[in-house]
């Protein structure tokens, strides 16, 4: 009657990060995209537990379990390839939690790859918005841990094309 609303969720909260990979945009896009089930728990070391359901490598409409152990909590949530843009971009959509994350790839001239990612929780519950601020921080930590980890990967470790060679 006073023309207030409230809604039972909140807008999304996300972090995202960025940096730039001396690898070619191709061998990036392949280790974290094309072969993401195969190398997505080397980056993400919380993941205890991946389980594609369906065949690989990822195109939208795969789904997969994942169980995450991280900070001493453990949960499982179910996810699906939402959209596949070779070589720029991976969307993962959340099924049974609301999130979505997404990895985007773009050349960095004479320098490699420049790769973005963001982890955005579409909603926050009405019992969750006192703590949005230490969740996007959170979320945010996520994010920059999540690209150290891929640059690190992608650039200590032999290049991507002679390790699939290797395999």
């Amino acid at each position: 009657m006073l023309g207030l609303s409230f809604s039972a969720a909140q807008a999304a909260v996300k972090g995202s990060a960025s940096a730039v990979v001396s690898q070619t945009l191709g061998a990036v896009y392949d280790f974290v995209a094309r072969d993401f089930f195969a190398n997505y728990q080397r980056w993400a070391p919380q993941v205890v537990e991946l389980e594609p359901k369906g065949p690989t490598p990822v195109r939208p409409g795969v789904t997969a379990r994942q169980v995450t152990l991280d900070r001493g909590i453990r949960s499982e949530s179910t996810f699906e390839v939402a959209a596949v843009e070779p070589p720029r971009r991976l969307v993962l959509e959340g099924l049974s939690e609301s999130f979505r994350s997404t990895y985007e790839f773009h050349d960095a001239p004479s320098e490699g790859t420049e790769i973005t990612f963001e982890f955005e929780m579409r909603e926050l519950d009405l019992s969750m918005r006192p703590f949005a601020k230490l969740i996007r921080m959170a979320l945010q930590e996520g994010a920059e841990q999540t690209i150290e980890n891929l640059k690190s990967l992608l650039e200590d470790g032999p290049p991507y094309a002679e390790q699939a060679r290797a395999s």
